[in-house]
Formats: C-alpha cells, structure tokens, sequence
C-alpha cells in the first residue's frame, strides 16, 4: 500500500540557530516561527498553516 500526502498536511523547515529554534511553511518563507523548542515552533507553524487554509491572513501569499 502507497500513502498519498494529505493535501491539509504542512510542509515546514525547522532549524536550531544559536539555541533558538526557528521554522518556516515550504512555499512561504516570509511566514516564520520560532521558539524555545522544537514542539513550540512546530505548534506556532500549525497556526499559521490552518490560517492560510481558512484564508483568515490575507497577508499569507505563496512564493514562486
């Protein structure tokens, strides 16, 4: 069995950088997050990502 990728499932990059974490949605990278930990910059990325699908950030624009 081959599993798909749900079209509602983010894509992100998160990083450590001088022990903060920070993290962006693949395709948006002027929407940043970051934090003290991973899960805390992971939850802030699902904010965001629910808010560009229920189009509430008309600020939210995908890059080329």
């Amino acid at each position: 069995m081959v599993e798909h990728p749900r079209m509602d499932t983010p894509r992100y990059v998160i990083s450590l950088d001088q022990e903060k974490w920070r993290g962006y949605l693949q395709g948006y990278p002027d929407q940043s997050a970051q934090g003290d930990s991973f899960d805390e910059v992971e939850f802030k990325l699902g904010l965001l990502w629910r808010d560009l699908l229920g189009k509430k950030s008309p600020t939210l624009r995908k890059a080329a």
